[in-house]
């Protein structure tokens, strides 16, 4: 099962891929084996999940691999709490079929979950609070080491730094310090002023008014053209710094107990006869998350 570790000895040797359950989750459901079936149980997402897991934890040479987890509308909580339009997009009108499609994901996406956490992967779910925050939280309170954020989240690359960059495995681009100083031309930790500023489509924060993103960078990189725009709208900057930082400010004293994956082999190969994934235990003692 997973390890607790309550004072974890970490040194710089560490590698950790710290996955965005969900994320991949969803671009497992789209990949060419999304919609593969097992005795009338959608399994693509599980083949999907896990063949990425091990070929991305094969290709980094990880010493921890660690799932962090959106549970349900719960995770926009404590953000909605402060803008109710957090998140909040037009949904458009859907048929019976999307609906039942949908209902199949969140199923399946419920069993992984739980499955995870049976077969003793470090994993972190928090009432209130996105994967995203746990995300940050991790990297903030084991800095040692390199870690490996497997997602296409813009938002955490305000957590890039020396030893932290973002995988997009759709590109297949390692997003580190230097791809991320030739992009934008600004430090990471300034992107949470871009996002507060320019705002966020995908995330429906608002921004202020007549920014938008290209003046944003401009402002960040010393133009002070756009100075006083910026400073006549201090409390709509606040909230929406609130909104796009990681972690949560609330989430500033709160303790994330250090984990390390182990898992049960047995628990794994139940697991995979019972959605036929036999390719898994075929190739069981290659995977390098047992080792």
């Amino acid at each position: 099962m997973q390890r607790v570790i309550l004072k974890p000895k970490l040194d710089d040797s560490e590698i950790t891929m710290i996955i965005d359950g969900r994320y991949l989750c969803y671009r497992t459901k789209y990949s060419r084996g999304g919609n593969l079936t097992f005795n009338d149980h959608y399994t693509g997402v599980y083949y999907g999940f896990f063949n990425t897991l091990q070929s991305l934890a094969n290709k980094f040479f990880v010493t921890n691999t660690v799932i962090m987890w959106d549970i349900g509308r719960a995770m926009y909580g404590v953000r909605r709490e402060e803008f109710d339009g957090y998140k909040r997009r037009d949904q458009p009108i859907t048929t019976e079929a999307e609906k039942e499609d949908k209902d199949k994901f969140e199923n399946t996406y419920k069993n992984l979950l739980e499955f995870c956490i049976k077969s003793g992967f470090a994993n972190f779910a928090l009432q209130r609070y996105e994967a995203d925050d746990l995300i940050a939280l991790w990297c903030k309170l084991y800095p040692q080491g390199q870690k490996i954020i497997v997602t296409r989240d813009e938002d955490m690359y305000q957590l890039i730094d020396t030893d932290t960059y973002v995988y997009d495995p759709d590109k297949k681009i390692n997003k580190n310090l230097k791809w991320f100083r030739k992009t934008y031309g600004i430090e990471p930790k300034q992107w949470v002023d871009y996002k507060a500023i320019s705002g966020c489509k995908s995330d429906t924060v608002p921004g202020i008014p007549g920014m938008g993103e290209k003046r944003t960078l401009a402002y960040l990189k010393g133009d002070s053209q756009w100075k006083d725009r910026v400073e006549k709208s201090k409390a709509l900057y606040m909230m929406c710094h609130n909104l796009v930082i990681l972690p949560h400010p609330s989430l500033s004293n709160f303790q994330l107990l250090y984990k390390q994956t182990k898992l049960k082999e047995e628990i794994f190969i139940n697991f995979c006869q019972e959605f036929g994934l036999r390719s898994f235990i075929e190739k069981l003692h290659n995977f390098y998350i047992f080792m």
